[in-house]
């Protein structure tokens, strides 16, 4: 088996592809525009000038030895010398240069590989469980299915400019391994009447308002998955929302319309597809094992007895064995891989033997126990965390903070302070395997926190005027065809307490883990509040002043703080921070009216919004200025509250917390205020009109990213050296693009802010 086939349409949009990138390299195309044509190819700009990473698809997760082999030459030859495994059971290559990766596309597809619809509004890698063809409990092998859809929408072009992302999935059992209760659409194995086919949900997904799935159909059969996917598919691409990412997902569609109204949508669709009669669908038959008789387990060593016993799975062939591979990070050193790959290409003939999967670990297969234990001296040099109790090895985090422009906090480093704290506190965690800790760096869901029985996602907190890295806990997610439903939110932590929460929450459970038939039914029956008293002994941290440790995060070298970070970046740390004022204004509010709680109420007013700003100021000469300058010069609050602001704090402070809510009130989730997007502008003036630029543009009114997306492609139309002046917003507009501009290698020669309000830039182009 070697996977799904690359159709020629995808062949084809790679000759294109390739007088793209050389109209780019040459100065012909701008970069936003390439862009939008190699993100849907799986390659990503990163962090480092002219580097890229590059996605690659692997339909269920399907690999074989001779494509990792050549998957880790390429690591190797082109990129970071490590392959890294994604959550959706696809692989990363890291830090290739603009001037290979070419080179990496044109060798993937001689493997039959892919990163076409790896990245941007695309059908993105589907995924299956990664004991589908082993395991004892399924229905059906579910991989033919992976594939053959995997196929038939790579050649379609619909496939690769959708409103947003499209994620499909396949489970062989009503244990859900493969998450198609919480995706877009989502297939579970099913037989009636003797014949293959699928109960199938849709409109799940974890993110912006996580949902779990809804049960649209009870039974379909296996040979219309394409003809329901691309029914879906196209309605999606008709309907759903383009304006809004936060709001593009197809469960927002479905929220909007209503399920049953969906599914007459749906079904019309379907009869539309049909008509066009290309909607037939074949599955390639997969060589199957047969069953060793008499084969025993040999005697085995203490520490491969203690390894067997934690990632050793008996399939359902008899005397065949998947072993799961935990790896740390979801990171493989290439050199490590080809060993593997190798010593699997020698034994493994037809047999299918590698599996990626979602939660970032590998899945060899269909071994016999001789075979897997003369591979453990190479697993254990791939990842260390071979060696290491199941809830490490089933530990998931994203990068968060660390790399991510998106992230909060760093979970990186939690989980290994996390780790120490259990083996100091003498936790017994050989007694939790298939207990599942995950975390991320902020409220998107790139560690998949909400299907975790501990989940964890990162905020801000607040103690007096410094904010500090926090997780908000959840707790009690169940997985399965009926009774999947994500994580609980019960309480927030700071990142400092946190691994001493895990450790006791952990031993209470261990106490009582024979009384309950999992950690969730625990949560249900008392465990939650015996959660949320836990995390309520932890709610204090010491002040800056007694203790500075709160206020760095695990493995970070500055002060936490989200100063200098783009409003759209961390907007969900910058609401943490918002909130966490606005309850002490709203206490405060309601306390005694005497000149300590007037002065209380001045400092959370004017501190409140600072952050929508880009403004950290912590003392309270600093946060008054602050407030003056950005909020009452601006004229987003009125100035008869100026004199509020001077001297001693009196009664007209609440008058001034009343108008501050009232601000937040008009705020979008932008972090822009009515009163911005409504602001009277100045004349409208043409190019012509202006002396002192080669080129002007009135960008007031248009929101980030837009307002520098346009900036750019202006850019793109000048010569080097000619000079471009734009008219901005205050607040986001004037922190977000010249920086932006300036990281492009361009020169902002001028930055003034003008009477009514609003900013003139100048610009030289590089």
């Amino acid at each position: 088996m070697s996977g799904y086939n690359i159709p020629k349409a995808v062949e084809n949009d790679f000759t294109t592809f390739r007088q793209q990138y050389s109209d780019f390299v040459s100065g012909k195309m701008d970069a936003l525009l390439f862009k939008t044509i190699r993100v849907p190819f799986g390659i990503y700009e990163q962090r480092e000038a002219n580097t890229y990473m590059v996605r690659v698809k692997l339909a269920g997760g399907v690999i074989t030895p001779k494509q990792l082999l050549e998957l880790s030459d390429l690591a190797t030859t082109y990129a970071s010398s490590s392959l890294h495994v994604t959550t959706r059971g696809g692989v990363q290559l890291h830090y290739v240069k603009i001037e290979d990766f070419l080179k990496v596309v044109e060798r993937l597809h001689k493997i039959g590989l892919t990163g076409r619809g790896g990245g941007g509004n695309t059908v993105r890698n589907i995924t299956a469980d990664p004991y589908a063809g082993v395991a004892k409990d399924e229905l059906f092998d579910v991989t033919p299915h992976a594939l053959a859809l995997t196929s038939k929408m790579l050649e379609l072009k619909d496939s690769y400019a959708l409103p947003r992302k499209f994620k499909l999935s396949f489970s062989g059992s009503s244990a859900d391994r493969g998450g198609a209760t919480f995706i877009d659409v989502g297939f579970i194995a099913k037989i009636k009447d003797g014949a293959k086919g699928f109960r199938v949900f849709v409109a799940g997904g974890m993110g912006a308002k996580s949902k779990t799935g809804q049960p649209f159909l009870d039974f379909l059969p296996e040979g219309e998955i394409f003809l329901l996917s691309q029914a879906i598919k196209e309605l999606f691409d008709e309907r759903g929302n383009r304006k809004n990412k936060h709001a593009a997902r197809l469960r927002f569609l479905v929220e909007e319309l209503g399920l049953e109204e969906f599914r007459k949508l749906v079904e019309a669709k379907v009869e539309k597809v049909k008509s066009e009669n290309k909607w037939q669908i074949e599955f390639e038959k997969l060589h199957e094992v047969a069953p060793l008789k008499n084969a025993s387990l040999p005697l085995l060593k203490v520490e491969e007895k203690l390894w067997w016993d934690r990632y050793i799975y008996a399939q359902k062939q008899d005397g065949y064995f998947s072993a799961k591979v935990p790896l740390a990070l979801g990171d493989i050193p290439a050199q490590k891989a080809k060993e593997l790959a190798s010593y699997l290409e020698k034994i493994s003939g037809e047999r299918d033997v590698i599996r990626f999967g979602s939660d970032q670990n590998i899945y060899l297969r269909n071994l016999t126990a001789d075979e897997l234990i003369a591979l453990y001296p190479i697993l254990k040099g791939i990842s260390p965390v071979v060696t290491k109790p199941a809830i490490i090895g089933d530990s998931v985090v994203c990068t968060g903070a660390a790399t991510c422009q998106l992230g909060i906090t760093i979970p990186r480093g939690a989980i290994k302070a996390i780790e120490q704290t259990l083996i100091k506190e003498g936790v017994e965690i050989e007694r939790l395997k298939g207990f599942k800790i995950h975390m991320s760096g902020c409220p998107n869901s790139c560690g998949r926190h909400a299907i975790a029985d501990l989940g964890f996602f990162g905020k801000v907190l607040r103690e007096g005027a410094n904010p500090y890295p926090a997780y908000n806990i959840l707790v009690g997610a169940k997985i399965g065809e009926n009774i999947t439903r994500f994580g609980k939110k019960i309480a927030d932590i700071s990142a400092y307490h946190l691994p001493a929460f895990v450790a006791r929450l952990l031993k209470i459970w261990i106490s009582v883990q024979e009384k309950h038939a999992s950690f969730a039914d625990w949560i249900d029956a008392e465990g939650e509040q015996r959660a949320i008293d836990l995390a309520e002994s932890y709610a204090v941290v010491p002040s800056f002043d007694e203790d500075k440790n709160p206020y760095y995060d695990y493995s970070a070298k500055e002060i936490f703080s989200l100063k200098g970070r783009g409003a759209g970046e961390c907007s969900a740390g910058m609401y943490d921070l918002i909130e966490a004022d606005k309850k002490a204004l709203s206490v405060a509010l309601g306390e005694k009216a005497d000149a300590a709680n007037f002065a209380n109420i001045r400092l959370l007013a004017t501190r409140m919004l600072l952050v929508t700003r880009g403004e950290e100021a912590r003392s309270e000469k600093e946060v008054l200025a602050a407030f003056k300058k950005l909020f009452i010069e601006t004229k987003l609050i009125s100035s008869e509250y100026a004199s509020s602001l001077e001297g001693e704090a009196g009664k007209d402070v609440l008058k001034l917390a009343n108008a501050v809510i009232e601000l937040y009130g008009t705020m979008d989730n932008t972090l822009k205020f009515a009163a911005e997007l409504n602001k009277p502008t100045a004349p409208q003036v043409n190019d012509e009109s202006r002396k002192s630029a080669d080129r002007f543009k009135d960008y007031r009114g248009v929101a980030c990213p837009m307002n520098f997306v346009k900036t750019k492609m202006d850019l793109a139309q000048m010569k080097s050296g000619e000079s471009l002046e734009i008219f901005l917003d205050d607040g986001a507009p004037i922190e977000n693009v010249p920086r932006s501009v300036s990281a492009e290698g361009h020169t902002i020669e001028e930055q003034t802010q003008k009477a009514e309000g609003y900013w003139l830039v100048k610009i030289r182009k590089k």
